[in-house]
């Protein structure tokens, strides 16, 4: 019976561990030890295929139900890595990764004895052919090249469901000579505290490696994601639990990927990550010192329509064409606080800023110290506690401002003698959170 686990994957048959290295002849070639324990290579005989035999894959998915593919998701590319001694297979793409049973009468064609699946690269939202469960497949490997057949099921997302589309398929493969690589498979970080996960584009061994390289040289491994078994693979991995550095660039080096061909990009360039802005630290003064029209991220409101919360300054954020924002773009705080001993949350006033009486600021603020744990996520949703909203007029616009609430939350117990405060508001719409269409102006911030 056929088990499907989203972003999953499934470990059938019996497993047995690969060997610790590969031999002499290396994947794709028809090599094998001489039987009688000599030195010696001698070439594929009748009696079929040595050793370790790795694939890159093409699979042609014709749609055989009433439920049809699109032509632009009509194939799925994966690696095939097949071990003819030891019976099994490791296959997988994207993030995906199993390792299944074979069987085979002459150690040339060979038949699965349970389904994998084949992700394809991800996109932003999940659009796209997301997973591709192959049921049965078999393929005969000759002159170093691959052939075979295959039925499965492809699952196309709509939304929060998915749409099975029966299918069979035509598998052409070659020799492996792609060397691993890592892809995003959600939205890359846009600030310190965001974490982040890297799939690779094919099943690795447990033993690559990825680590994180700021432009300063500090290292930081990051965590491997590892499916166990008799053989494990590794299929992603992930930023560990700590706030990065503001004002920094990150890199990741990519010479500790090692696919099972022994292949490995060795060109010397790192994939580049990101680059965070740089934090202002600010002294608790409700921002009264603060000069300019930016400050952190957010806009520097001294005068206008919108009347700072308390004395002569407020910050505003916002996402794009909220009112009274100056940017197109829309704008997030992102600031340091020097913290005293005992202190042990932020603390700030607020008002939302919306175009309608009810429409609050759907956004997040985060607090830690760089190195150390992020705190949780806050989140606003609707609009703040109090009465009526007051009625201004911006650019000739109506808009509502809520009465001053006050919000605090609770810092890492891990926190230093500074502290990195990130209030954003929501802009991504493949999150279960509306995107922000209220302003958040902000006023004392501070340590307590």
């Amino acid at each position: 019976m056929l088990r499907v686990r989203k972003h999953g994957f499934v470990l059938v048959g019996t497993l047995a561990v690969l060997a610790a290295a590969v031999s002499s002849g290396g994947c794709g070639k028809a090599t094998k030890m001489n039987p009688d324990g000599g030195d010696g290579v001698v070439t594929t005989t009748p009696d079929g295929l040595p050793g370790l035999q790795s694939f890159d894959v093409v699979a042609v998915l014709r749609s055989t139900g009433t439920a049809t593919l699109p032509q632009a998701l009509s194939t799925s590319s994966f690696t095939m890595v097949i071990d003819v001694d030891a019976g099994l297979a490791i296959v997988g793409a994207n993030g995906s990764g199993a390792v299944v049973g074979l069987t085979s009468t002459d150690r040339w064609t060979f038949r699965s004895t349970g389904p994998f699946e084949a992700a394809r690269a991800g996109t932003a939202c999940g659009a796209g052919l997301d997973d591709v469960i192959f049921e049965t497949i078999e393929v005969t490997i000759a002159g170093g090249s691959l052939t075979g057949s295959a039925q499965g099921t492809a699952l196309i997302p709509c939304g929060d469901c998915a749409i099975p589309v029966v299918f069979t398929a035509f598998l052409t493969g070659t020799s492996d000579v792609t060397p691993p690589a890592l892809r995003g498979f959600s939205s890359l970080p846009t600030s310190p505290f965001d974490g982040f996960r890297l799939v690779t584009s094919e099943p690795l061994p447990a033993t690559a490696t990825a680590r994180l390289i700021a432009d300063d040289g500090a290292v930081i491994d990051l965590v491997p994601q590892i499916i166990p078994g008799d053989v494990p693979i590794l299929v992603s991995f992930t930023k560990p639990e700590l706030l990065l550095r503001a004002g920094h660039a990150y890199s990741i080096s990519l010479d500790g990927l090692v696919d099972f061909a022994g292949h490995a990009d060795l060109s010397g360039l790192p994939l580049r990550l990101a680059s965070f802005t740089a934090a202002p630290t600010v002294p608790a003064d409700g921002f009264e010192s603060a000069t300019g029209n930016v400050l952190g991220g957010a806009m520097v409101m001294t005068a206008g329509p919108l009347p700072a919360i308390a004395g002569n300054t407020s910050l505003y954020i916002g996402a794009a064409n909220v009112p009274a924002l100056d940017s197109p773009t829309g704008r997030s705080l992102m600031v340091r606080l020097s913290r005293r001993a005992g202190e042990t949350k932020v603390r700030l006033s607020y008002r939302t800023v919306a175009g309608q009486a009810s429409t609050g600021f759907s956004g997040w603020l985060r607090a830690g110290s760089e190195g150390a744990t992020p705190g949780p996520f806050e989140h606003w949703l609707g609009t703040a506690p109090g009465s009526t909203a007051e009625m201004l007029t911006v650019a000739g616009q109506t808009v509502y401002a809520s009465p001053v609430a006050s919000k605090e939350v609770m810092l890492p117990a891990d926190v230093t003698d500074e502290v990195l405060v990130w209030i954003t508001p929501s802009v991504s719409t493949c999150i279960s959170f509306a995107p922000a269409s209220a302003g958040l102006l902000i006023d004392d911030l501070r340590l307590e």
